[in-house]
């Protein structure tokens, strides 16, 4: 006796193949886009004075002027933001991924039994502390490291007087009009990557551009500790790059507020460690610029 027809496993078997499919479709889809979307960039959270920064002088209004003009692509992301380059190429527009800062509205939400309450708290509260941390590196990156960053502008709370519309093209180049009044987001000079400059310093044979580049590397690193900051996440390769012959840290989340990083010890044990990496890949690549790299660390060493 047969307990399913034909019918009946054509239909399951057409069901399967049609939720396999929109499986595949929307891994696709977020695999191609990065998973952006505007509500992905959107936050509706209030006023918070600890996030805002000093007005713009006249100087620094007419150089966002200049890179608010134009329109934006889409780059890519990281840990953090979804990043797009202006037409001209001398900007990068930095807007937040919004899920990093918000409360799990499922885990708020479901009736969990007592024994989990501490850790829904728990995960509300990392939430909600990675917002501040954040928030904060990126806003003192624009008041006390703007040299040593890139950083021309940050806007980190909602607000009703830039009345600036930003066009830009998201990785499906569909172009979207943003009101930047609603939005998180910086502006930061673009910088060409540590290691890819260092390259090409060499391959167009200017050994001493590459030495200065070097020297440059330690004196970001250097002066940011004197300055009584740690850096979280300082990877040369991919977080350090350069504007002209000067050396800025890209990805500027991570900084936190240490005086004890003014001190020789703390200074140089950073120094140290920091550019370890660095100098392991210049023997790997570079060998002629080691001894510079060498000479340069111990005259930077306190």
């Amino acid at each position: 006796m047969k307990i399913f027809s034909p019918k009946f496993y054509n239909v399951a078997f057409r069901t399967c193949a049609l939720i396999f499919a929109a499986c595949f479709i929307s891994k696709f889809a977020l695999n191609c886009t990065d998973a952006f979307t505007i509500s992905a960039i959107s936050s509706k959270r209030p006023y918070n004075p600890n996030n805002e920064a000093h007005p713009l002088t006249p100087e620094e209004q007419k150089e966002l002027n200049t890179a608010l003009s134009q329109r934006y692509f889409y780059f890519g992301c990281g840990g953090q933001a979804y990043a797009f380059f202006s037409e001209d190429g001398k900007y990068v527009v930095k807007f937040f991924k919004q899920r990093l800062f918000q409360p799990s509205w499922l885990l708020n939400h479901l009736p969990l039994p007592p024994f989990l309450h501490r850790y829904r708290a728990k995960r509300n509260f990392a939430r909600l502390d990675k917002l501040r941390r954040d928030f904060f590196s990126y806003r003192i990156s624009f008041e006390e490291l703007k040299p040593l960053t890139g950083i021309i502008y940050c806007h980190l709370n909602p607000s009703n007087n830039l009345l600036q519309k930003l066009e830009i093209s998201d990785p499906l180049q569909i172009h979207h009009h943003l009101n930047l009044d609603d939005f998180d987001f910086v502006v930061q000079k673009r910088a060409e990557k540590v290691y890819d400059q260092i390259d090409k310093w060499v391959a167009e044979g200017d050994l001493e551009a590459a030495k200065r580049g070097i020297g440059a590397v330690f004196d970001l690193i250097s002066d940011r500790a004197l300055l009584g900051y740690r850096d979280r996440d300082p990877n040369i390769r991919t977080n350090c790059g350069f504007i002209g012959d000067r050396a800025v840290k890209i990805d500027v989340g991570r900084f936190v507020k240490e005086e004890s990083m003014k001190t020789a010890k703390r200074h140089n044990e950073d120094l140290i460690r920091i550019t370890a990496p660095f100098e392991q890949w210049i023997r790997d690549h570079h060998p002629q610029l080691i001894d510079s790299f060498e000479k340069q660390m111990q005259e930077k060493l306190l």
